[in-house]
């Protein structure tokens, strides 16, 4: 969302109370849904005109903020942050909304994400000391559950967002320090894939997908399985296959990471014969799992086979023919001679 603003726009902000636009809308950001759920957010052009009062719409999960009311709210949470840091007091809670407003607004606002880092490490830290203070776990589901409202959401800045997956990254290290479970395959599943959804090619979501493999691979072959459904629903998304050949290298059990790739290639190659897919980002995934020492002779000659009838029925002189080429010899190449052998063992 632009950051520029018009002299209309500036009228308006000066004619209404900015007062009420931040705290309905911190309102909604600070108080959010008693069962874990994420808000679906997006942002309301002019063309969406309100009532006046009313900051945003709001129907179960989905909600729908002006800009204006949004622009409104910012400057008053700016402001407040400001303060703060030029030595007023401010109570966590003015905090958390302020932060919260500014990073609706600005996902890049690292001021923001930092103050809202100390304030969690704070409420942790008296945890301790003050019986009555917040449980950890539930300090920081909350943090969390903020964060994925964001990231999941229908805005473009946030889905990418390097300072909120950061964040998010951060947390997940809290969240072992504290012995707090994490689904890994639940929040691959719910948060990394909506965000490759909501931005294609989204590898900032699909790096932090990387890290929490890396936690725990228990559920690789699980996480394998799920990745593919996305990627056969987004296939020119490199990305989102680029994180399926990890995931199924990330398998422990060898026997279990064969098979995985078997049948994972086996579905990918009949679709992609199916539909006719030339892209490549299905090529190159394809060519890169055919020379992994993961797939017998037999998948191999599968792969050549589809490569030549889809070549077969493309032009010469066209990049996807191009691309078809390059995989074939690609994979000529690089599958070396004992890969056969390895496999059918």
């Amino acid at each position: 969302m632009s950051r520029s603003l018009d002299r209309d726009v500036l009228a308006h902000l000066k004619a209404d109370d900015p007062n009420k636009a931040f705290r309905d809308i911190s309102t909604l950001l600070t108080e959010l849904p008693a069962d874990d759920g994420l808000l679906e957010i997006e942002f309301l052009g002019r063309e969406y005109p309100l009532a006046p009062g009313t900051s945003y719409l709001r129907d179960g999960l989905a909600v729908g903020v002006p800009k204006l009311r949004l622009a409104q709210a910012f400057f008053v949470a700016r402001q407040m942050l400001q303060n703060y840091h030029d030595g007023n007091t401010a109570s966590d809670d003015e905090l958390l909304a302020a932060t919260a407003v500014l990073l609706l607004m600005d996902p890049e606002h690292l001021t923001a994400a930092n103050t809202r880092k100390r304030l969690l490490m704070s409420t942790l830290d008296k945890r301790g000391a003050d019986e009555s203070a917040e449980p950890a776990e539930a300090a920081l589901r909350r943090e969390k559950q903020f964060v994925d409202s964001l990231l999941t959401s229908r805005l473009h800045r946030h889905t990418k967002s390097p300072v909120l997956w950061s964040h998010r990254r951060w947390l997940c290290l809290l969240f072992a320090a504290h012995g707090v479970p994490i689904d890994i395959r639940r929040d691959i599943k719910s948060i990394v894939m909506t965000a490759g959804e909501r931005h294609p090619r989204n590898y900032t979501a699909w790096h932090h997908a990387r890290i929490l493999l890396r936690y725990d691979s228990l559920d690789a072959e699980l996480v394998a399985t799920d990745v593919k459904e996305f990627c056969l629903r987004n296939h020119t998304d490199i990305s989102g296959w680029s994180f399926l050949g990890y995931a199924i290298c990330a398998i422990e059990v060898e026997e279990r990471r064969r098979t995985t790739c078997s049948v994972i290639l086996a579905d990918v190659l009949s679709i992609t014969e199916s539909l006719g897919w030339t892209n490549e980002s299905v090529w190159v995934f394809l060519r890169n799992m055919v020379t992994a020492e993961l797939v017998d002779q037999q998948q191999f000659e599968s792969f050549l086979a589809v490569n030549q009838k889809l070549a077969s029925v493309t032009p010469r002189d066209n990049d996807r023919w191009r691309i078809l080429d390059g995989a074939r010899r690609w994979c000529e190449d690089h599958r070396l001679p004992h890969i056969q052998d390895l496999a059918d063992t």
